[in-house]
Order: C-alpha cells, then structure tokens, then sequence
C-alpha cells in the first residue's frame, strides 16, 4: 500500500504512517494499560495542558464530542478524570485528572517515549531533525493557505 500513488503523494504517505502509529498505540494502550486511544488523548491533553473542556481537548486533536464525551466517562468510572463545573460558564464542563490519572500518564508517557525510541532508532539524529523541520514548513505552509488549518 506504501507506494499506491507514488512517491510524489507526501500526505497519503503521512496518512498511512499516523494510521499505522494509531493502531500500535491503541494495543499498546488496551493490553498494557486498559486504555483506549481516546482515553489516552483525553487523558494525555488535561494531564499536559491542565484542565479542558471537552470543546478543547476536540479541537487540539481533531477527536469528536461524542467520542470524547465517552472516554471521559470511562475514565470517570476508572477514577482517572473528573468533570466539573465551569465557574464561568454553568452548560461547560471542565475535565481535570485525578491523582491516579496523573499516576497513569507518567507511566504510559515513558512507555509511550520507549516506543518512539524504537521507531525511530534507525533514523539518525540528524534526519530526525530534517523530517521535524519540514513538517513544522509543511504546517506553516498549510496555515498560511488556510488560515483555519490548525496545528
């Protein structure tokens, strides 16, 4: 499949990379940690960034309401997150980690970082910075396309 369109079409490639990386994380996620890839990233951005709406967190990673809202309520009942009241705004809610969430990310963030070592242990320092660099020019690029391309 890598070489379907030809090595001239960069974001089926791209495309066909992250799919790959989700499906790994996601049994990497369920069989060592009980955890699905939403409740990761759910889990992952409030545990980063500090506490979120749901309308956030969507946006940051381009995840659905819906399938947020539903790993929040797994991770609720796993004691992981709580959702909260927003002082400023009663219909938001705002989802915070709980000492065990927190507990939990920096476990699968060093699992998560032993994972990308191997991935990336035959691509040297110096074209790990190339491939970075021309991402971050494609994402600028893209922005300054469409100003509504978030990154």
């Amino acid at each position: 499949m890598w070489d379907l369109f030809g090595p001239e079409h960069l974001p089926y490639r791209l495309l066909l990379l992250a799919r790959m990386i989700d499906r790994q994380a996601a049994r990497q996620l369920s069989s060592a940690f009980g955890l699905t890839l939403a409740e990761w990233r759910v889990l992952a951005f409030v545990c980063a960034s500090g506490p979120s709406s749901a309308s956030a967190i969507g946006r940051s990673g381009g995840i659905d309401r819906a399938e947020i809202s539903r790993a929040v309520s797994r991770l609720e009942n796993r004691k992981l997150a709580v959702r909260e009241g927003d002082p400023d705004n009663r219909r938001k809610r705002i989802i915070s980690p709980t000492g065990e969430g927190r507990s939990l990310f920096a476990e699968v963030i060093a699992d998560r970082r032993a994972f990308f070592r191997a991935l990336l242990q035959d691509i040297s320092p110096e074209d790990r910075k190339v491939v970075e660099r021309s991402m971050r020019k494609m994402a600028v690029r893209l922005q300054d396309l469409d100003p509504q391309v978030s990154g």
